[in-house]
């Protein structure tokens, strides 16, 4: 067997991989949902604007995720709009609708998409959404020409995915302290790799390629803020079922080590009183179909 061979990849194992670490995830987005929001919420925001909703419009959101940037633009687009808020892992949709029930959101519709292959008909919604779902999609021309296909002629997508990783400490951090410790033998980060999409330069390429026009991109800086170490520790495991996995059954001279390496690493944000917020840079991106 060649080299090449022994590093090819079964697409369909890489999906479905990528489906059970959000199925799994679900109920820690839902715990960290207010802070997360909070800390997303000018990305979130930038890509509501772009859509430029109005009353009547038919929204799809792929990748939603537990809703939360679909349902900003839900009762932008009343009366008479609709929402459809969409994700390929169903834990997740089971937390989006229960979020959209105690929100009293009446015009929101669920549906299962895999968001290379959207089920929806040709021309059928008026704008999409999507925040930092396309990443995560193995074939992203695939997924962009379905997009195309599913907006009427001049409706508008509106995405975000993030910059390159040494721009994002938020996720460097913690990977690397893994990688220092010995908990992991590798910082490359396997397909699909979630920071591949990050400059202007690559976004308007995919979207022109995939028939698009009128792109306009923009850079957000966030701040992902936490009380101390062992909140970011905290944190990590319930938003990262990877991660979880990992530190489960450390023993204690082992998390010791970790949360010490966590420790150093932080250290260049953090405040006396030991909290610290780790920064990353947002690619937001908008274009008409």
């Amino acid at each position: 067997m060649s080299g090449a061979d022994e590093h090819e990849i079964d697409p369909d194992e890489v999906r479905a991989g990528v489906r059970d670490h959000w199925e799994r995830a679900a109920p820690g987005w839902r715990e960290s949902s207010g802070r997360f929001n909070a800390t997303a919420m000018d990305v979130a925001q930038w890509l509501v604007d772009a859509i430029r909703p109005q009353p009547g419009m038919r929204v799809l959101e792929l990748a939603a995720g537990i809703g939360e940037t679909g349902f900003l633009a839900a009762e932008l687009i009343e009366p008479g709009g609709v929402l459809v808020s969409t994700d390929g892992a169903e834990a997740m949709l089971e937390q989006a609708r229960g979020r959209a029930q105690e929100l009293g959101l009446r015009n929101v519709e669920f549906k299962p998409v895999d968001i290379e292959w959207i089920d929806a008909q040709t021309a059928e919604f008026d704008a999409v959404l999507c925040r930092f779902g396309y990443m995560f999609a193995l074939d992203r021309e695939a997924a962009f020409r379905e997009t195309r296909r599913v907006l009427r002629p001049g409706g508008r997508v509106a995405f975000a995915t993030w910059t390159a990783f040494e721009r994002n400490p938020w996720s460097r951090i913690t990977r690397t302290a893994l990688y220092d410790a010995g908990l992991t033998d590798t910082l490359e980060i396997l397909r699909p790799n979630p920071f591949d999409l990050s400059t202007p330069e690559i976004v308007t390429a995919l979207l022109e390629d995939t028939g698009f026009d009128e792109v306009r991109t923009a850079e957000i800086e966030v701040g992902f803020p936490y009380e101390g170490v062992i909140d970011l520790f905290t944190q990590t495991k319930t938003l990262s079922p990877a991660f979880a996995d990992l530190v489960r059954d450390l023993d204690a001279r082992q998390l010791t080590d970790l949360q010490e390496r966590l420790t150093e690493k932080t250290a260049p944000y953090t405040q006396p009183d030991g909290s610290f917020t780790l920064p990353g840079v947002a690619l937001v991106a908008s274009a008409q179909a």
